[in-house]
């Protein structure tokens, strides 16, 4: 039965739903909790929130991140799906096989038939896109790359030979750049990939010409990102991207870009051979380079040698050479090369970039059948399919290591136990069973592998703390607001921590420093209120107790705490209806994680 456009198509498909329909199965994991199910503007349906807001919920000035339609999508499916993660599920997976298609659209102008399928079916069961397809949040990258791809295609069929197809062309891509942006930021490679196919464009002509003709286009795709952006920056107070991922802060920019070139022996082997893998590759997997290391040197030779490909495969294989191009520019805005990204990297985040790997298989694919005797092509065949069912086995079988968070936790705990990911849950599991030593000591080992971790070491602090070591306690709560002075938690636990040992002056003045330099908030107002306490000034004790409340008005803890003072001040009126309104709020609001 000869290969049709139709029937290619159709194979794709089936193959691209036959690959995640296991993902319907999976609930909410990992992120999926902080941006979808617990947050009140997608459970709300707050669109304003969607549109205008971070996407991480409460995220601070000059961080979070930017993705207005990723977020929107969430909180029209909220409704639709009453919460049920199916749902989600569902639209992920369609989103992938319709991505899947235009891969084959784009790989059939510049390959055969065949070759495109092929390269097409690969990215349809890569392994390397479980993450994005298996997990809700993975969303952004399938509509970033379905706009992505979307525009590559206008670009490069639109006729342009006549105004309205001009005029098609330049808003269209105008549109499907806004839309990718606002979906995530991996987008903003497009007008990039838009240059590198008029390069690789054969028979139309000189490419200078061609860049002139397209100049308006990519003018008027320059003015939607400036609009972007602009948004963007009034949005999080940023325009760069979120707090770098903690292992690359407190880098210099060399170190950093060291970082980002040990990890290209990463992606060739994902992309390549992509049998093991991980949900952290963070430091205990990849970890940070201060220097010329081994590992530096082989990402450096993998880059010149991927670099290298694409200049010597330009006039003998040039869709392969395309590939390996449409690789390097799509990873860019996610490499660390450029600007600090949140992540060493992520297996997500390879979701777009890895069409260009397509592109290879579909240059190989079509030379093959091209020159080879009929006896090699079956032979070939036979390995192709057989690579093909080894490849669509550990896609399903990686689905389920997204089943929920405990599942991605513990999968990556029994395949990468030297994630420092890995030994923070490890610590909070054995914390819970009452081990708190060994916790600790699994903590600190966490804490090796990223001392620049704020999160890390407040978490180790506050385990010392109860532990009793407080010297221990003090010192790693005194680093972490020295590192990240912007942050509550380590101000609330060592003022805490000192008010109970009645060194009430000393945890007066870190619960003030810390409104001071991290904002108003209410455990810290209410630490201050029991260091006055501690030191016998009631009246005071009162004011800041009741600037605890302007904080939150629900808090049950603080009207409570607020009518013993009252109390004791000989105020019985004032007690009486504090205490009415401490009955009235909702139970165990506002209770202190600590407070003496």
């Amino acid at each position: 039965m000869p290969l049709t456009p139709v029937r290619a198509r159709g194979i794709l498909l089936f193959v691209a739903l036959a690959a995640y329909v296991t993902a319907l199965g999976n609930g909410f994991a990992y992120d999926d909790n902080l941006v979808v199910a617990l947050n009140p503007v997608v459970t709300g349906g707050d669109w304003g929130g969607a549109l205008l807001g971070s996407y991480w919920p409460a995220a601070r000035e000059g961080a979070g991140l930017f993705r207005p339609l990723t977020l929107a999508s969430f909180v029209a499916e909220w409704p639709l799906w009453r919460g049920n993660p199916m749902g989600f599920h569902a639209v992920n997976v369609v989103l992938h096989a319709g991505v899947s298609l235009l891969v084959l659209a784009l790989l059939r102008r510049f390959s055969t038939l065949p070759g495109a399928l092929a390269g097409a079916l690969l990215f349809a069961i890569h392994p390397v896109h479980v993450e994005a397809v298996a997990n809700v949040v993975g969303r952004g990258e399938l509509l970033a790359a379905l706009s992505v791809l979307g525009g590559c295609l206008l670009y490069l069929d639109a006729d342009t030979t006549v105004p309205t197809g001009r005029a098609i062309r330049m808003v269209g891509l105008s549109l499907l750049y806004l839309t990718g942006l606002g979906s995530k930021e991996i987008a903003v490679s497009l007008p990039a990939l838009l240059v590198l196919l008029e390069v690789y464009r054969s028979g139309e002509g000189p490419l200078a010409p061609r860049l002139r003709r397209a100049l308006p286009v990519f003018l008027c795709m320059a003015a939607v990102l400036a609009t972007y952006l602009i948004v963007r920056w009034s949005v999080l107070g940023t325009v760069t991207g979120e707090v770098a991922a903690p292992a690359l802060r407190e880098l210099t920019p060399g170190e950093r870009m060291l970082t980002a070139l040990s990890v290209w022996t990463q992606y060739l082997r994902l992309m390549v051979f992509p049998w093991s893998l991980s949900a952290d590759y963070g430091p205990g997997v990849i970890m940070v380079a201060r220097s010329l290391t081994p590992q530096v040197l082989a990402g450096a030779a993998v880059l010149a040698a991927w670099l290298g490909g694409a200049v010597l495969l330009f006039r003998r294989a040039p869709v392969a050479s395309l590939g390996l191009a449409w690789f390097v520019i799509a990873v860019l805005p996610v490499s660390n090369l450029v600007i600090p990204s949140g992540v060493i990297l992520a297996e997500r985040t390879l979701y777009l970039p890895s069409v260009g790997a397509s592109l290879v298989l579909a240059a190989v694919i079509a030379a093959a059948h091209a020159t080879a005797e009929r006896r090699r092509r079956r032979w070939a065949t036979v390995l192709a399919v057989a690579a093909g069912i080894a490849l669509f086995g550990r896609t399903v079988s990686r689905i389920p290591s997204w089943l929920d968070s405990f599942t991605v936790v513990s999968t990556l705990a029994r395949e990468h136990p030297e994630s420092y990911v890995a030994l923070q849950h490890r610590a909070a599991g054995l914390n819970r069973i009452g081990e708190s030593a060994e916790a600790a000591r699994v903590l600190e080992a966490a804490v090796a592998l990223v001392p620049n971790h704020y999160g890390l070491r407040v978490e180790l602090g506050g385990l010392y703390a109860r532990l009793r070591q407080e010297e221990r306690a003090q010192e790693l709560l005194r680093e972490a607001i020295a590192r990240d002075p912007g942050q509550p938690t380590a101000y609330r636990l060592l003022a805490e921590q000192l008010i109970r040992l009645g060194r009430a002056d000393e945890g007066h003045a870190v619960a003030l420093e810390g409104l001071a330099r991290a904002g108003s908030d209410r455990e810290l107002w209410s630490l201050v209120s029991e260091a006055y306490i501690s030191r016998g000034d009631l009246e005071a004790a009162v004011r800041a107790r009741q600037a605890a409340l302007g904080m939150d008005p629900a808090s049950a803890h603080d009207w409570g705490r607020l009518a013993e003072l009252y109390r004791a001040l000989g105020r019985p009126e004032d007690a009486r209806r504090a205490q009415l309104r401490a009955d009235r709020s909702p139970p165990g609001s506002g209770d202190p994680r600590g407070e003496p």
